[in-house]
């Protein structure tokens, strides 16, 4: 028996769609998983960029720490100074980026006006989907100046958690 073929059966077709549907299955989770491990590591280098930019803005200006994360975003068409210093994007200053938020408390001023210190907690906007960790950036206990970050997996991290890498 001859068959003139001029396309694709109905069972062709159906098992096509099927194998589609199992690779997407298979392959979805995956690259969720990666996207919320790109997140995690944004976050980090996000949480480094903001360490950095406070220890610049600390010795740019005789004012210690900044007030907020706002602080330390881009001037409008302006020269940087102490209360828009320019070492952080738009978005970070804004305090979210790459599916986290970034909430930034800086210590009551000293006697001279001078911030010594601050905290910095992170955490996923959708927990399990942008993150799946937890970080959290504060002084050491009996030195203000250095800060670790420390992270946890399940709840908001403080500054008993341990630190990250360990």
């Amino acid at each position: 028996m001859v068959r003139d073929s001029k396309g694709f059966s109905w069972i062709e077709v159906i098992l096509g769609v099927v194998i589609v549907v199992l690779v997407a299955k298979i392959l979805v989770p995956s690259i969720i998983s990666k996207q919320s491990d790109i997140d995690e590591t944004s976050a980090v280098l996000s949480i480094h960029a903001i360490m950095s930019a406070e220890d610049n803005y600390a010795q740019a200006y005789d004012h210690g720490y900044s007030e907020s994360l706002a602080t330390l975003g881009p001037p409008p068409q302006a020269m940087p100074n102490s209360t828009i210093a320019g070492y952080l994007d738009n978005e970070l200053a804004a305090g979210k980026k790459e599916g986290y938020s970034f909430v930034y408390k800086p210590s009551a001023p000293d006697e001279n006006g001078r911030i010594q210190s601050y905290t910095l907690t992170v955490s996923p906007v959708n927990p399990g989907k942008s993150g799946n960790k937890y970080y959290f950036v504060g002084p050491t206990l009996g030195d203000e100046k250095t800060q670790i970050i420390r992270v946890n997996t399940s709840a908001p991290a403080t500054a008993q958690d341990k630190p990250l890498g360990t």
